[in-house]
């Protein structure tokens, strides 16, 4: 019989039931996108569904990070680079180190050396990189190509997890700096993209690692690990820790996994461009030297990107093989190129960059303070550790006492980190907390002048620590001005770099990064001048560096201390309690983020610089100031004597007037106008696409209708007038697309496409109809055949020991008949009818005939199912009692008299305890009739099936 009809419609309802649930759930999912020089991963996190790599539309977990523009069509990935090895100034590439820098940077110099058939012109506002497209009005900045690999990545991640996604955490090079994180989020803006949190690549990698080692942390000793990440364009390693670290909840403490950058190394320029650019140039030198033609093919722009494209080939050929041959098809005038490369030729290339391989990894342990005695392992990470001298050099430099880990996948350790922390900062999804710790690359300092009481006398500069190097964050600070009662400024920026050299300092670009101006703190102050009671605290300036390591200035405050007469009652209990109650509810943020104090010095203490250690080796200038943390309506008790007297803090907001120094992204109108050009870009791709997808509906639809009508099958189900007119009609649209179907819009090959299938349709139904039709009657033959004998057994059955009325077995009984005959002489009809006529019997028909009898049977299953027989017990042995002479006494006609009255009684006992008051039918029925001694027990009723169904049901319904 197959599945029961029942079980399908059960089987359905659930499905309808979960869909709905996952319906509710749509638009959680998050992304991350580890967006590099070379490469782009995305990884997404949606319900159901872990941290996972979103395949692009080749169904690769990686793409090229490459844009490229050609006949006003844009293409990304491995498209774009077939363009660049074709037009090379119409693909762009490795453009993200060109973000938040002006167009006198080291790297811009260094990348117009790299790549001379850019046209980079610098923005007339802003002094930044503008890329001009060929000889089009067309410009692209940095921020704008990295918005449309941003978009591409949203798009990626949005068909894998098959909804829409407007968060992502993005990943970034630890040595960004505040002009490059914030160029980072103006490109995510234009992109129309909420970034949750950007997070440095490294970091990203080693919570990768951590997540899934948790069991391997404990609470007393901390676990050190190194990762060494060599990308394309630069270095980074990090020495970090990993430890179990008890929550703050005072009511259920639990142990956390505790994630601290110690310290970081990195080399701007060491990395797998730096090694392909030597290996083209060393090609192109070989190649010169065959003087196989006249010209050089340094020269040539287009046999120079050839050879950039063939030196990255190569360059991975030979990290796994010793020696292999490069070659090109047509290098340059026709001539072809084969040169054998070994892999001791391209280490000698790179001789001087292999030396530096260690550098990073010292200066990491430098900053941390530990030794690699104390590091657990040195885990790879990055596609530049492949090269095996690299991992060579490691192994002899760093003298570690463990192999190298390779545990971690090179290319999406940075991607998958970045996807946890998404769905930990998404409001969508719950995970296992796991609490990061970055770390600060660029120490930050306040620089602001005494206030000068001589005018006589030169102001003195004096310099304040904010963050200094490895200082931990997210953290605030917060700066004290004890001295200056009227209006004044002050500069943040980079403090010493020591730790950097000449030309990296150079790449960070200006070391100040914004001039601030206070206003009003001469009115401010002058508020509470001779106030009694009054006793103003200096002003104060908070600070912030957020998660995604930016400074913020937060607020800019004049504190004030009051004394005021309270009242002399003592406060109430209840006020008490609610004090109590607010200070255990503090959130773990309160305790990560714990605002500290760093205070204006006395002119004669000298600078302090000490990077890690900030808070503690600033001096006092106030020592009333040493109370930094007093908030509003905190109250001080002045004397046992004098209990009616509190002090209340008094904030007094200070205006601020904040401006920039470094390089800043486009803004207002510029800003909007780059938005507009992105979308303006969609649009054309969703048209060209739209375009695409219609042409090749409508070539696919011709191909098949041909092929289709030459099969038995489907001409047989059409007229000769019907396949002359779609043969025509295919002959019509085929032409038309040889002349002007390619340049038409996506309306007009739609409109096509409909007119071809108007007249295709009927034929295809009729030959879908004949086809489908005999499968259809038989599940009806089959539904037929199953009612039938279920009904002949309800027949044999006395309706008392079935819970079915006569009305329904009737009901069966007809709608049987009825289906059978109308089944009969409907094939009889469809039989005399030819296949290119329409059926009369159609598929939607025997549909509702089999819904019909099915939905009949699967009520009176039902009621089967949930009904209990009767239960018949044995009749009782009375004891001998006095009455048995009596008894004895009676003539045998008397007996049985009494007998049969006694017999009736009990048998309407039975009747009233075992029917339910539901039942009357049946207790009607029973007592027209009397019991028959031939008939079957309840548990000798034939349908046995549903009787299991029963028990399983039953025990169901209990556990609901």
């Amino acid at each position: 019989m197959g599945i029961p009809f029942w079980k399908c419609v059960t089987a359905l309802t659930m499905f309808l039931v979960l869909s709905l649930h996952i319906a509710n759930v749509h638009g959680l999912a998050v992304m991350s996108v580890d967006i590099g020089s070379e490469w782009m991963k995305v990884a997404i996190v949606s319900p159901g569904v872990p941290m996972e790599i979103a395949l692009n539309k080749e169904s690769k977990r990686k793409t090229p990070t490459a844009i490229a523009f050609r006949n006003g069509e844009r293409t990304f990935g491995e498209d774009a680079l077939t363009v660049g090895v074709r037009f090379p100034s119409n693909c762009y590439i490795y453009f993200l180190d060109l973000l938040g820098k002006k167009i006198d940077n080291p790297i811009v110099d260094l990348y117009k050396k790299r790549f001379p058939y850019y046209n980079i012109i610098p923005d007339p506002k802003r002094n930044t990189v503008l890329f001009k497209h060929g000889e089009s009005d067309d410009y692209f900045s940095p921020e704008e190509l990295v918005a449309m690999m941003l978009e591409k990545a949203r798009e990626f991640a949005q068909d894998s997890a098959g909804q829409a996604i407007n968060e992502a955490v993005i990943s970034v090079p630890g040595y960004f700096g505040q002009a490059e994180r914030t160029a980072m989020l103006k490109a995510a803006e234009i992109a129309g993209i909420k970034v949750l949190q950007l997070i440095n690549s490294y970091t990203a990698a080693a919570l990768n690692y951590g997540i899934f080692r948790t069991k391997s942390f404990n609470e007393t000793t901390p676990m050190y690990m190194m990762f060494y990440d060599m990308g394309a364009y630069g270095t980074q390693v990090s020495v970090v820790s990993y430890q179990l670290i008890k929550s703050k909840d005072r009511i259920a403490p639990e142990l956390q996994p505790h994630l601290a950058v110690l310290g970081v190394g990195y080399e701007r320029n060491l990395g797998g461009l730096e090694m392909q650019l030597r290996l083209r140039d060393y090609l192109a030198a070989k190649f010169n030297n065959l003087k196989l033609t006249p010209n050089d093919v340094t020269k040539n722009t287009r046999s120079m990107a050839k050879l950039f494209k063939e030196a990255g080939r190569l360059k991975n050929v030979l990290s796994a093989n010793t020696e292999h041959f490069a070659q090109i098809e047509g290098l340059i005038d026709e001539k072809d190129m084969r040169i054998k490369v070994t892999r001791e030729e391209l280490e000698e290339l790179c001789k001087d960059l292999f030396d530096k391989v260690v550098l990073p990894a010292k200066r990491a342990l430098e900053a941390s303070g530990l030794t690699i005695e104390l590091i657990e392992q040195v885990m790879l990470s990055g596609a530049g550790t492949r090269v095996p001298r690299v991992q060579d050099r490691l192994v002899k430099d760093l003298k570690s006492n463990q192999p190298l880990g390779r545990s971690l996948n090179t290319d999406e350790a940075s991607a998958l980190g970045a996807a946890y922390k998404a769905a930990d900062l998404s409001n969508g999804f719950k995970v296992k907390a796991f609490i990061t710790k970055d770390a600060t690359l660029f120490p930050i300092q306040v620089t602001f002048d005494k206030e000068v009481i001589d005018e006589n006398k030169a102001a003195k500069q004096v310099k304040r620590i904010l963050f200094g190097h490895m200082n931990p964050y997210p953290q605030r600070k917060i700066i004290t001005f004890n001295k200056h009662q009227q209006d004044f400024d002050f500069t943040v920026g980079y403090a010493e770099l020591g730790h950097l050299d000449e030309n990296e300092i150079k790449c960070l670009g200006s070391l100040s990064l914004s001039n601030i101006k206070l206003n009003g703190v001469r009115d401010a102050y002058s508020k509470y001048q001779g106030q009694e009671g009054a006793d103003t605290k200096g002003i104060k300036a908070h600070f912030a560096m957020d998660d995604s390591g930016l400074l913020v200035l937060q607020n800019v405050e004049l504190l004030v201390e009051k004394t005021v007469t309270a009242d002399t009652e003592e406060e109430s209990t209840l006020s008490k309690i609610g004090n109590t109650i607010s200070n255990l509810f503090k959130g773990p943020e309160e305790v990560l983020k714990e605002e500290k104090p760093v205070h204006e010095a006395p002119e004669e203490d000298p600078i302090s610089q000490a990077p890690n250690n900030t808070t503690n080796n600033t001096d006092t200038f106030d020592q009333t100031n040493s109370t930094e943390q007093v908030k509003l309506n905190d109250t001080i008790p002045i004397s046992d004597s004098k209990k009616n007297l509190k002090v209340v803090t008094v904030k007094e907001t200070i205006d601020v007037n904040h401006e920039y120094l470094f390089v800043l992204p486009a803004q207002d109108d510029d800003l909007q106008s780059s938005i507009n050009k992105i979308a303006g870009l969609k649009e054309i791709d969703l048209a060209k696409s739209r375009k695409e997808t219609s042409l090749n509906n409508l070539e696919t639809a011709i191909i098949e209708t041909r092929e289709k009508l030459e099969q038995p099958d489907y001409s047989s189900s059409a007229t000769e007038i019907e396949t002359r007119s779609i043969l025509d009609k295919c002959s019509e649209i085929s032409d038309w697309l040889e002349d002007d179907g390619f340049g038409a819009e996506a309306e007009v090959l739609d409109s096509k496409f409909d007119d071809l299938k108007k007249i295709v349709l009927p034929v295809w139904e009729r030959t879908f109809e004949h086809a489908e039709r005999p499968s259809r009657l038989e599940a009806l033959n089959s539904a037929l055949n199953n009612s039938n004998s279920f009904l002949e057994k309800i027949k044999n059955t006395t309706l008392d020991d079935t819970p079915f009325t006569q009305v329904e077995i009737d009901t069966l009984d007809k709608l049987i008949s009825e289906i059978t005959s109308w089944k009969d002489k409907q094939v009889e009809e469809q039989e005399k009818l030819p296949k290119s006529v329409d059926p009369v019997l159609t598929i939607q028909t025997i549909a509702i005939k089999h819904s019909s009898i099915e939905r009949e049977m699967r009520y009176l299953m039902t009621k089967f199912t949930s009904w209990k027989p009767k239960k018949k017990e044995e009749p009782k042995v009375k004891a001998p009692t006095s009455q048995t002479d009596n008894e004895k006494a009676k003539t045998p006609e008397e007996q049985d008299n009494d007998s049969t009255v006694k017999t009736n009684a009990h048998d309407d006992v039975d009747k009233s305890t075992a029917h339910e008051p539901s039942n009357t039918i049946e207790d009607n029925a029973e007592s027209e009739s009397p019991l028959k001694t031939d008939k079957p027990k309840p548990t000798e009723l034939p349908i046995v099936e549903p009787t299991k169904t029963e028990e399983k049901r039953d025990d169901t319904h209990t556990e609901l």
